[in-house]
């Protein structure tokens, strides 16, 4: 299987490439070497989704239409955005879960934050005065 998909990659890259990666060992090596040289971020698309988000409010809509149109943009910036997460296996500090609950939070405050002022701002105080750890 390994060297059908090397000799796929071999097939679809420029000749030009070819030497540069013909001679490793696996399919997996071969991607990763290709995609340290090609893969950019997408830097204004991540800034458009990042204002798109911080601009949004519920102008109207339901609310559960308004958290599933925030929804769908968080799930597109975190294709452009990973989260950093251990590696090494030996991480006992648990800093993953930490970033996971911190970007949850940032999600929570955009939700309230978009809310309709006049229907929700009692609601919104109430839950802000919880505390961050009550909000997610």
């Amino acid at each position: 299987m390994n060297s059908m998909i090397c000799s796929w990659i071999i097939n679809v890259i420029g000749p030009k490439l070819h030497t540069s990666i013909a001679y490793q060992k696996t399919a997996t090596v071969m991607w990763k070497n290709l995609q340290k040289r090609y893969v950019v971020p997408n830097t204004p698309k991540i800034h458009k989704l990042k204002t798109n988000i911080a601009a949004s409010k519920q102008s109207g809509l339901e609310v559960v239409e308004f958290y599933s149109k925030l929804m769908a943009m968080w799930i597109e910036l975190n294709n452009y955005v990973k989260i950093p997460q251990c590696t090494c296996g030996k991480c006992e500090c648990g800093v993953g879960g930490k970033v996971v609950k911190l970007m949850e939070e940032e999600h929570t405050h955009h939700f309230i934050m978009g809310l309709e002022d006049k229907s929700y701002a009692n609601i919104r105080s109430q839950v802000l005065a919880f505390g961050p750890s009550t909000i997610s």
